[in-house]
């Protein structure tokens, strides 16, 4: 109900700010709309999430064109009679009207969801390259003169739904040339390299059928996968009982919980749980579990997800998967907007453990190292594949 209400405003700025002729003039409106679309994104999660507080945590704004000078950040607003992409480049911000309205741009991005789970036809094509045509081709130049090397997307809406790395230019996906993160709000990013000194890793599992869920039988390997990569400690099955969990959480100081389980991310916070052996783990839980890092010098790094859903078509329950990083306390999430149990979803989670060891990259690019190598990949190109996984909030 309050979403409107924001957006007028941002309307209104973003016009007034299109209206003025020296540029000096047009830059303090278009911060203020971007400080706006924030606010706006932050109530929206405090309403999922039905918690004053979740905002409050990482409110470490560190100013972001000292921190990434290759890195640009797209705020794209739906309005209702046009596009307004808002960019952040290293000289400041930049506003590029697209004439197609949020109802246009929804049923696009229906459709390109929809077509993206039909692991068999390349049908999601004609969608990924329009919504290229109208989020991407209008500020190729932008990209080019800055060479840049990563994008950061604030999405918005049924934008929350898709993955951004799936948009094609007609010749070759976006991931092929960008790295690609999201973040449901860019004032509760903390964003800090990844401290690659001695990691230390809990890697937790069901591969068996339980609760009514079917079984994962490459968790198994997966899990094998990281002990021999990173060392993890492992729970698996019987071993991984909500108890047995937060026992760990509790006692050891662990930089990434790699969680390969079923997961729900519903339209509202109490249909969204992860699965153990014996119980769901309600988000709330899961912050209480791992909001003790929140207290110590070293937060938790990355939050690894890998066998999460969230339904196509419902813009909430993506802003729920989006927001799981916040909510749990963690630096970054590694997540999946659709399931994909197969041997696909182990080859890339454990070559991004690979590729993040090496401490010159950042956490997006070690994803899009891993995603690429899928491409290539003759079983896995299709983009159903590897699109899915999503890098969340803390890219770098």
């Amino acid at each position: 109900e309050m979403g409107p209400v924001y957006f007028e405003l941002v309307d209104l700025l973003l016009q007034r700010g299109h209206s003025m002729q020296d540029p000096k003039q047009v830059a303090p409106y278009l911060i203020e709309a971007r400080d706006t679309v924030e606010l706006f994104k932050a109530a929206e999660l405090r309403d999922y999430f039905r918690d004053d507080c979740v905002d409050t945590a990482l409110s470490k704004v560190t100013k972001l064109d000292v921190v990434a000078k290759t890195t640009v950040i797209i705020y794209p607003i739906l309005l209702p009679d046009r596009t307004e992409l808002l960019i952040g480049l290293p000289t400041g911000l930049k506003q590029v009207s697209v004439p197609v309205g949020m109802e246009t741009i929804t049923q696009e991005v229906r459709e390109f969801r929809r077509k993206l789970e039909k692991r068999t036809t390349r049908e999601y094509l004609p969608h990924a390259q329009k919504l290229y045509d109208w989020l991407i081709r209008p500020i190729e130049p932008d990209l080019a003169a800055f060479s840049i090397d990563t994008l950061i997307f604030v999405p918005d809406g049924a934008l929350r739904t898709i993955p951004m790395a799936a948009l094609h230019d007609g010749k070759q996906f976006l991931i092929a040339k960008y790295a690609v993160g999201i973040t449901p709000s860019l004032n509760l990013t903390d964003p800090r390299p990844i401290n690659r000194e001695g990691m230390k890793v809990l890697a937790v599992g069901v591969t068996e059928a339980v609760q009514g869920f079917p079984a994962l039988p490459n968790v198994s390997e997966e899990l094998h996968e990281l002990q021999k990569l990173l060392g993890s400690t492992n729970l698996v099955d019987r071993q991984f009982l909500a108890a047995n969990f937060e026992k760990e959480l509790k006692e050891e100081q662990f930089s990434i919980v790699h969680v390969a389980s079923h997961g729900e991310f519903g339209n509202d916070v109490d249909n969204t749980f992860l699965l153990t052996f014996d119980d769901k783990v309600s988000l709330d839980r899961l912050n209480q579990m791992i909001g003790v890092f929140r207290f110590r010098d070293d937060p938790l790094e990355l939050l690894t997800l890998s066998a999460c859903d969230t339904a196509a078509g419902d813009d909430r329950a993506a802003l729920g998967l989006a927001g799981v990083a916040i909510k749990a306390g963690a630096r970054s999430a590694l997540a999946t907007l659709w399931s994909i149990n197969d041997e696909a979803a182990v080859d890339l989670v454990i070559d991004f453990y690979r590729e993040l060891k090496d401490s010159s990259i950042s956490r997006a690019a070690a994803l899009q190292r891993a995603q690429l190598k899928l491409i290539n990949n003759p079983r896995y190109e299709h983009p159903g594949f590897w699109s899915p996984f999503l890098m969340i909030n803390n890219w770098l």
